[in-house]
């Protein structure tokens, strides 16, 4: 006879339907279904959404922009040094020495522009695999403080 605490007892079935687990396989296919789309303008989607927001924001702290975007701070450096490479945005050092400031230049709008018609189709084509539910269950989720 099983005890309740033996690890067997565990109905490790309820794992397959794992919420974590279904999350990140969406945020895989969608990525890759935009970069598709995004490939043709030269850039990925994770540097369209930088710059994009960039653009629309202004110039910010990378903790601030980190936070916008959901990702790791270290993540997000390794993404911003290649869009520096590329002369897309400027680092600089803000009023806090310690703290450094993102902002996009006038090449960077440029690529924004330029990948806005690839970015919007693939746009439109998620907007219509994920239906008008599957839409507004992604806007709440994120919108949402899970932590």
């Amino acid at each position: 006879m099983k005890q309740p605490n033996d690890p067997d007892a565990a109905d490790y079935m309820a794992a397959a339907g794992c919420f974590c687990l279904a999350s990140r396989q969406a945020a895989r296919k969608i990525t890759r279904l935009y970069d598709s789309y995004m490939q043709e303008s030269g850039i990925r989607i994770t540097q369209f959404t930088i710059l994009s927001q960039l653009m629309l924001r202004g110039e910010m702290p990378i903790g601030k922009l980190a936070g916008i975007l959901g990702m790791e701070r270290t993540t997000l450096t390794r993404n911003l040094a290649l869009l520096e490479q590329e002369k897309w945005i400027s680092i600089k050092t803000g009023d806090d020495p310690r703290a450094r400031m993102i902002g996009i230049t006038g090449q960077g709008r440029g690529v924004v522009r330029r990948s806005f018609p690839f970015w919007s189709r693939a746009q439109a084509q998620i907007g219509k695999l994920l239906g008008a539910d599957g839409q507004a269950a992604l806007k709440l989720l994120s919108s949402r403080n899970l932590g």
